[in-house]
């Protein structure tokens, strides 16, 4: 016998049809896919462990919440099943959301007689992690065994399916605590007749490394089948199933960190780079911000200060952008120095002589980012001047800066470097 592994929601061959075309009517996995693609979506030291031998073709784009007015919306904390196949795109995961996020794959065994198809069985499995509760730091991994389907002579009892989780600590080497039940090894039946299980997973703050008390594991889950003892025949072998990592942290900047309970501080996000919106539309509260934000991107030459290699990020998942939290002396020093810009090019009084009314100097990348107007006074071998600086209506920039505001606490992004300046946390923006 034969298993094949399967992007979630492929069509499955009727044994009649397998029998007639044989094994060329099992719908295959490309073999154009990279890992590389996957790894840029995830945020920080946890994109390493994805390598070679994924079962997937390329990532779902990730989705931005809509927002509405000078505000940025709760991200989502459910996924449905429904959901995760319409939106997996053959991908390794799905990220709904930092919070709600999903993987799966589907398995089909052709069973065979004289090398020839005389049966058929398949099951799917999706994987569907949340974090809930904002002021808990639990992450539930609710496993949904489903589309089972048999036809023909199989032996599916002895047909052993194996789920295992590999969680691997990246950050910190605190101790976790567990509940609910990871699929046990059990047979083909078996998960048909008991086909869902929730694995939870905390870890109690005041255990992370500082200073924003970080803790960041990853999660793999792996489906491996053993067949009955008188079968053999191509077996895949251990397959990821789906891949996440979580970040937990108390970090004093983000909400939830003076919570009464100690182990209770701060909270879990899932470690991918959440995307930032910004609307276009005519009439939105931060549109000047926007069409600045577009600008820079597309136009960098018409952009203060001049520069000819002017090519600023957070645009693309490879080039994201780094929250600056903690060190208010950088923030400052990025947003003097696009200041600078502003009194050089539009005069030391740019904020009034606008008869149209006040207008602030607007700065991008952010101030509040690695990346900003002084970046190169503070990291080596970067561009200088790498930023634009313009000045726009008062009340479209302070827009921007509630949205932006918003989306650093409600997707709880951390500082984005270490004290060796490697990434712990990234976003990018979009222009919806």
């Amino acid at each position: 016998m034969d298993t094949y592994v399967l992007p979630l929601g492929s069509k499955s061959p009727s044994l009649a049809e397998l029998q007639q075309n044989g094994l060329a009517s099992v719908e295959r996995h490309p073999s154009t896919w990279s890992p590389e693609a996957e790894q840029d979506r995830i945020a920080g030291p946890a994109a390493s462990l994805l390598t070679n031998g994924l079962k997937a073709k390329r990532p779902v784009k990730a989705t931005a919440a809509p927002s509405t007015g000078a505000t940025y919306p709760e991200p989502p904390r459910t996924i449905t099943d429904k959901e995760c196949t319409d939106n997996l795109n053959n991908g390794l995961f799905y990220f709904k959301s930092r919070y709600a996020m999903c993987g799966g794959m589907q398995f089909q065994q052709v069973w065979g007689r004289n090398g020839r198809p005389v049966g058929e069985s398949g099951f799917a499995l999706i994987v569907l992690g949340t974090i809930p509760n904002a002021k808990d730091r639990t992450v539930r991994f609710d496993y949904h065994f489903s589309h089972f389907s048999k036809a023909g002579n199989t032996k599916t009892s002895g047909l052993v399916v194996t789920t295992e989780v590999s969680q691997k600590l990246l950050v910190s080497k605190a101790q976790k605590r567990e509940s609910g039940l990871i699929p046990p090894k059990e047979s083909f039946d078996a998960l048909k007749a008991s086909p869902n299980y929730r694995h939870n997973v905390v870890f109690d703050a005041g255990q992370g490394t500082k200073p924003d008390d970080l803790i960041t594991m990853a999660y793999v889950p792996f489906v491996s089948m053993k067949y009955p003892p008188e079968y053999t025949g191509v077996n895949p072998g251990q397959v990821r199933v789906t891949f996440t990592a979580m970040n937990w942290d108390a970090a004093p900047y983000l909400p939830n960190s003076k919570a009464t309970d100690p182990k209770q501080r701060g909270g879990a996000a899932f470690a991918y780079k959440a995307v930032l919106p910004y609307s276009s539309k005519q009439g939105a509260p931060e549109q000047a911000v926007t069409d600045h934000l577009n600008v820079a991107h597309t136009q960098p030459a018409k952009t203060k200060p001049p520069n000819p290699k002017k090519d600023v990020p957070g645009f693309e998942v490879k080039r994201p952008l780094h929250r600056l939290a903690r060190d208010k002396s950088r923030l400052r020093a990025n947003r003097r120095a696009a200041q600078s810009m502003c009194v050089m090019y539009w005069g030391a009084n740019y904020a009034t002589s606008d008869p149209k009314g006040p207008r602030e100097c607007d700065e991008y990348p952010f101030a509040s980012t690695y990346e900003g107007a002084a970046q190169s006074k503070y990291e080596r071998n970067v561009l200088e001047g790498n930023f634009s600086a313009l000045p726009i209506p008062k009340a479209e920039n302070k827009a921007g800066g509630t949205i932006l505001s918003l989306f650093y606490d409600r997707n709880r992004v951390l500082d984005g470097r270490d004290a060796k300046g490697d990434e712990v946390d990234a976003y990018i923006v979009n222009i919806k």
